[in-house]
């Protein structure tokens, strides 16, 4: 009998070794992928935080197959980008780099966090929701796809950080733990 082995999903710090992988996903992603380079000058910068998603069955060196960046200064911060690999999406990657990530910058001490996402990405504004940004501003023809048409992205934000949405409850729900 052949026993399937159980998949595991890891979220760690980001190394150089995978800058050419996080090119690959965020290319694959957007119709205007970040190069290699532009990876390597982000993860350079003393302000930027990368984790990624690592899918294993039994090592834990498999390439990443989801990450996000966020740049914090003082009390402040902006998820600059996150991406997981349309092969990987609907598992709940998105989530969980968003939770660590949330985690890591409240840990740090951080008060706001702000993103801007495509305000035609549901699968994004879904995500962001579950875990209280709420839409602060927008910018209208921000966004640019291939054939040239333009969107406009959301300015979202959660302020302060709080526990809650850490662990990813919806807004106005209580754990039990925390009554």
């Amino acid at each position: 009998m052949i026993f399937p082995l159980k998949t595991t999903s890891l979220v760690m710090p980001a190394a150089y070794a995978d800058i050419a992988d996080l090119a690959d996903i965020h290319s694959r992603c957007f119709s205007r992928g970040w190069s290699a380079s532009e990876f390597q000058t982000l993860l350079q910068d003393k302000f930027v935080e990368a984790l990624v998603l690592r899918r294993s069955n039994l090592r834990i060196t498999d390439k990443p197959v989801g990450f996000v960046l966020a740049r914090s200064v003082l009390d402040e911060a902006e998820i600059l980008t996150i991406a997981v690999d349309p092969d990987h999406q609907k598992t709940g990657g998105g989530k969980q780099l968003m939770q660590e990530m949330i985690r890591h910058l409240y840990g740090n001490r951080v008060a706001k966090l702000f993103l801007e996402v495509d305000a035609g990405n549901k699968a994004a504004l879904s995500l962001y929701g579950g875990f209280g940004f709420t839409k602060v501003g927008e910018r209208k023809g921000y966004y640019h796809n291939d054939n040239g048409e333009a969107s406009t992205a959301w300015i979202m934000q959660i302020e302060p950080l709080s526990k809650r949405r850490i662990l990813g409850t919806p807004q106005g729900e209580q754990k039990a733990s925390s009554l």
